[in-house]
C-alpha cells in the first residue's frame, strides 16, 4: 500500500512538471512597448503602385486587429485583418487568422513614438526588402 502511494505521488509530480515546463516552453512573450493603437503608411513597399495605409491595434494578451486602406489606379479598398503577435529574441511575429504563414519582422522601438520593422519572412518565403514604420496613437 505504502509502495502505491509513493509510486501515485511520483507520478503526480511528473506530470505536473511536465505540464509546467509545457506552458513555459510555450510562452510567447510580448513586448510591451508594441501595445496600443498604432498607424502605418507606405507606397511601392511591397507592390509597385500599391499606396498602402493602416490602423492597428496591438492588446497585451497577443491579439491584434488591423485595417488597411490600400489606394491603386484610383480604386480604394478595405479591409480589416486579426490575429496574434508576438516578440522573442529581438524578433516580432505576426500570424494572421486567415493564413498559415508567420511573418517575422526585426523591429526597433524608436521611444514612444515610432517602431521601424525590417522584414525576415514574409509570407512563407524569406524576404528581407520590406521595411515600414509604426506611429504610436496612444502618446498622451
Amino acid at each position: 500500500m505504502k509502495n502505491v502511494s509513493s509510486l501515485f505521488k511520483i507520478a503526480t509530480l511528473a506530470v505536473i512538471s511536465i505540464l509546467i515546463l509545457s506552458f513555459s516552453i510555450d510562452k510567447k512573450s510580448n513586448d510591451s512597448k508594441l501595445v496600443g493603437i498604432w498607424k502605418g503608411f507606405e507606397k511601392d513597399g511591397q507592390i509597385d503602385g500599391v499606396e498602402k495605409h493602416w490602423i492597428q491595434q496591438r492588446f497585451k494578451d497577443g491579439t491584434y486587429v488591423i485595417m488597411f486602406t490600400t489606394i491603386e489606379n484610383c480604386q480604394v479598398e478595405t479591409f480589416t485583418e486579426k490575429g496574434k503577435w508576438w516578440t522573442e529574441n529581438g524578433k516580432f511575429y505576426e500570424a494572421s487568422a486567415s493564413s498559415k504563414d508567420i511573418d517575422v519582422y526585426n523591429y526597433e522601438v524608436k521611444g514612444e513614438e515610432s517602431v521601424e520593422f525590417k522584414s525576415i519572412k514574409l509570407s512563407g518565403k524569406n524576404d528581407n526588402t520590406y521595411i515600414f514604420t509604426d506611429y504610436n496613437l496612444d502618446l498622451k
